[in-house]
């Protein structure tokens, strides 16, 4: 009994809910900036929100699978780097087999389709879109992680503007596509992908040794920390500014990309490795703090997640993960 619940713990944490927290942060962003009735307290304060937020978090689940299903995907394309930068120990130390992997990503991958076919084609397109994006970033013949220019795009494209889209969209889930409603959305999503392609860039510094040493070409390792810093908080700027073009409560992302500006500037001068810890990891808490206060159940899951995911990578690996401190 004690083998089979390992194996499956083993399983659910290969799926890597703690990464899927800043992608649930984004969706709730643009699921709280799209809806004009979206209040402060959520259900908790406002029954008549049941509903819309009944089916927000039903199309999370779904696009949460689809997401889930690339994080395995990523760590099967990136088994050999992750033993050498000593992390995501699961498949690296074979607790789970690549074959089980690939199993566990279809499954997740049709489960979420199958949740947003229920409810529009729009979503379907979007799930699609986020999952062939996913697919292009981490397997050849395109591989765009290994693409400088490439891997970023694919996340502020795939984590921001996807994410965002697919959080806007949950809002009216059944309703038809509106092209002038399709065109505010994405003039609304450009903060979030500029502010995930800031993120991500700062992501690559920390990881580059490991990276280089495999042959991935990722920002870092191509234009060195210098650069990646300085992009990193150039993207970070472009957020600030593009967050007023929000339509709804756009003081949440106005504010806390205004603060993580501050973080990549001083990440940008510095360009130490612990710098760039702080720049990537604050900002989401601070993003995902203020979306609380819209979606107080929210942070009941972050905290589940991430003591949950404490317990087990302290009690699988003897290692404090996730946290906030550099690694």
């Amino acid at each position: 009994m004690k083998r089979i619940l390992t194996k499956l713990l083993d399983l659910f944490f290969l799926l890597r809910f703690p990464l899927l927290a800043p992608v649930w942060t984004i969706f709730l962003v643009g699921y709280i900036t799209g809806n004009e009735t979206c209040r402060f307290g959520g259900v908790f304060l406002n029954a008549d929100l049941y509903k819309s937020v009944l089916h927000a978090w039903i199309i999370l689940s779904g696009f949460s699978l689809v997401v889930a299903s690339i994080y395995v995907v990523n760590q099967i394309a990136d088994i050999e780097s992750d033993r050498i930068n000593h992390k995501l120990f699961i498949l690296p130390n074979g607790f789970v087999s690549i074959n089980t992997a690939w199993i566990l990503a279809s499954v997740c991958a049709l489960s979420g389709l199958i949740i947003a076919l229920a409810y529009s084609k729009v979503l379907l397109i979007l799930f699609g879109l986020s999952l062939v994006l996913g697919y292009c970033y981490n397997l050849p013949p395109v591989a765009l992680k290994n693409r400088p220019i490439g891997g970023v795009a694919a996340n502020a494209l795939g984590h921001g503007m996807i994410a965002f889209l697919t959080g806007w969209y949950s809002v009216h889930p059944f309703d038809s596509f509106s092209l002038p409603l399709f065109i505010q959305a994405v003039i609304s999503s450009l903060s979030p992908s500029f502010a995930n392609g800031a993120v991500f860039l700062a992501t690559t510094v920390p990881d580059a040794e490991g990276d280089r040493s495999t042959g991935k070409v990722t920002f870092c390792v191509k234009y060195g920390e210098k650069t990646t810093a300085t992009a990193s908080a150039v993207l970070c700027v472009v957020a600030f500014i593009t967050s007023f073009f929000m339509l709804y409560n756009a003081w949440i992302m106005i504010t806390t990309s205004l603060v993580s500006v501050v973080f990549f500037i001083y990440f940008a001068f510095t360009t130490k490795k612990e710098y760039a810890f702080r720049a990537f990891k604050w900002p989401v808490f601070l993003l995902s703090a203020a979306v609380v206060l819209f979606q107080p159940e929210y942070g009941v899951l972050i905290i589940l997640t991430f003591f949950g995911s404490r317990l087990y990578y302290k009690w699988r690996f003897n290692i404090e993960y996730p946290t906030f401190k550099a690694q």
